[in-house]
């Protein structure tokens, strides 16, 4: 059980610290260049201050790149339940496996995207650089989400089911699913998003779930 824990703390400290890294260089000055729309005038903001862009995704990239080693240890460390033999948190289990093939599949389409655009910054701006690699790891991000919040709803569903206390909150689940639906239609109605939501929401759930795992190291202590 003190594994267990060790491990999923391990695993969430690992999520708040990757989503973290990411948004630190999401919110970088040079951001405003995500938002601009004139090739040319992206163009110049990069040219004004070229210092940034290579920091930035070099931010982006780890970030990307450690949320993935979150997930597939989270996953490792699956908290099935009391109940080991029924389906439900067997479930919760696979979709955990599941989010982490999602997302490292994602942060590999999406770190050769960001090695490409650090390179050549001027390919970007004038969008002469192939954007399917970004909106696949939109896609794969969100599929990922969906899944580690159905599990994290059915692990704390199984964790009801066996009266272990403190119980898990079921609020990061549907944090998850629903932020999961909610930008999925943004993503078809826009062919864009912003990655750094999915971030934001992330960091989210491994403070919650940093927060759980001292309630359930100290069950005495008030939440």
């Amino acid at each position: 059980m003190a594994r267990r824990i060790r491990g999923d703390a391990t695993a969430a400290a690992v999520m708040v610290a990757g989503s973290a890294t990411f948004l630190a260089g999401a919110f970088m000055p040079v951001s405003r260049v995500y938002v601009e729309r004139d090739p040319q005038r992206k163009l110049a903001i990069l040219l004004a201050d070229p210092g940034q862009w290579s920091p930035q995704q070099m931010l982006l990239a780890a970030g990307t790149a450690a949320l993935p080693v979150g997930v597939v240890m989270l996953a490792r460390h699956w908290d099935t339940g009391s109940g080991r033999g029924s389906q439900e948190p067997l479930a919760g289990q696979r979709l955990a496996q599941g989010a982490a093939l999602a997302w490292v599949a994602g942060a590999g389409l999406f770190l050769g995207h960001l090695k490409a655009r650090s390179r050549d910054p001027e390919a970007f701006a004038l969008g002469n650089m192939p954007f399917w690699p970004f909106q696949g790891y939109m896609g794969l991000s969100l599929a990922g989400m969906a899944a580690l919040g159905g599990g994290l709803l059915a692990r704390a569903r199984a964790h009801t089911n066996s009266g272990a206390l403190p119980q898990d909150p079921r609020w990061p689940g549907w944090l998850n699913v629903g932020g999961a639906g909610v930008f999925a239609g943004v993503l078809v109605a826009t062919g864009d998003l912003p990655p750094l939501l999915v971030y934001v929401v992330e960091l989210t759930t491994g403070a919650a779930l940093l927060r759980q795992l001292r309630r359930s190291a100290d069950p005495g202590k008030p939440a």
